[in-house]
């Protein structure tokens, strides 16, 4: 069994840069002063963010997020 399984855990933190979900352990979580818990799953979607980056408009985000919305289509029509 994959130890990284999406549907283990539904109480998984969100990417506040790319959506994609990840362990608890992994990736880092900022609280800011009006009580906004801002999560990233890696220092890659940090830095992009902090640039001031779109999740949205970045390359590899909609490619990584088609990639992942293909492959579920294709798992239902099995």
């Amino acid at each position: 069994m994959c130890r990284f399984n999406v549907e283990e855990n539904v109480n998984m933190p969100t990417c506040s840069f790319c959506k994609s979900r990840f362990k608890e352990p992994r990736g880092l979580t900022i609280f800011t002063f009006d009580g906004k818990s801002i999560h990233y799953c890696s220092s890659k979607c940090r830095r992009n963010a902090k640039l001031g980056r779109d999740g949205r408009k970045v390359n590899w985000v909609r490619k990584s997020a088609g990639f992942l919305a293909n492959k579920e289509e294709g798992e239902e029509k099995q």
